[in-house]
């Protein structure tokens, strides 16, 4: 069914909408149209935010971005917008994002990246076809409501390859009756982060494969950090240079000779 409207009366009524100050018209009013345009300049002002970032057809294959600005963490991003930018001919989806550094991406096909991988700001998903745009299917809202994810925590009884996609999981040798490696993925993104607790009186071993956990205890390459009593504790956040920072630890954690 479709939405309603108020009745005809309540709509001859109305005098202003109190959230948006946007005044409606008043029956009989003259000049008309002054008034519209009053009409007008109150919407615009009200919606102007709405037109932040937004996508939009230039004719052909070419798009164009509205400026606005984003949040990456703690770091506010100012993008200038954009004009021009021609896309590729005949692709079902081209997922049209502003990475951390304000960087417009147009030649992704094939999703838009996994946030807990690469932080980015989604903008539109364009399909084009016979040298012309046929759709462009807005995506900020994509961020416009969001759920903080639960954490995931996860007991290893045997050794495991972390990927990217895990990042911010807690592991533990929970149930292990041995040593347990857990190794961090290779050359992962800045930021990504895990955190390990012992959780048995077993050997439970951080291994950053070709790379390092760099803090005081030893900063050598493809060397694995190792605790084994229970309550210590290690999270690792990756440097984005194929190495991890110790970002905080509790207990005697050693490296590997």
């Amino acid at each position: 069914m479709s939405e309603v409207y108020p009745t005809d009366n309540e709509l001859l009524n109305l005098v202003s909408d109190a959230e948006t100050g946007v005044e409606f018209i008043p029956t009989g009013t003259a000049p008309y149209y002054l008034h519209f345009r009053k009409l007008l300049h109150r919407l615009l002002l009200a919606t102007k935010r709405a037109n932040d970032l937004r996508v939009y057809d230039e004719g052909g294959l070419d798009v164009g971005v509205k400026s606005g600005k984003f949040w990456i963490g703690g770091s506010l991003v100012n993008y200038n917008g954009s004009s021009g930018s021609t896309l590729a001919d005949d692709k079902g989806a081209i997922y049209v994002y502003l990475d951390v550094s304000g960087s417009l991406v147009t030649d992704e096909y094939s999703a838009f990246p996994s946030m807990s991988a690469q932080a980015h700001v989604r903008l539109a998903v364009i399909e084009t076809a016979s040298g012309d745009i046929i759709s462009i299917a807005d995506a900020r809202d994509h961020h416009g409501i969001a759920i903080p994810a639960a954490t995931v925590v996860e007991a290893h009884t045997s050794d495991d390859t972390l990927t990217e996609a895990e990042s911010g999981s807690v592991h533990s040798n929970r149930g292990a009756t041995g040593t347990i490696t857990l190794t961090l993925p290779e050359n992962a993104a800045a930021g990504t982060k895990f955190t390990f607790v012992v959780q048995e009186f077993q050997r439970l071993q951080v291994d950053p494969g070709t790379g390092a956990i760099r803090d005081d205890i030893g900063q050598t390459a493809d060397k694995y950090k190792w605790a084994d009593y229970v309550g210590e504790n290690l999270t690792v956040v990756a440097d984005g240079s194929g190495d991890w920072f110790n970002m905080s630890k509790w207990g005697s954690w050693s490296e590997e000779v």
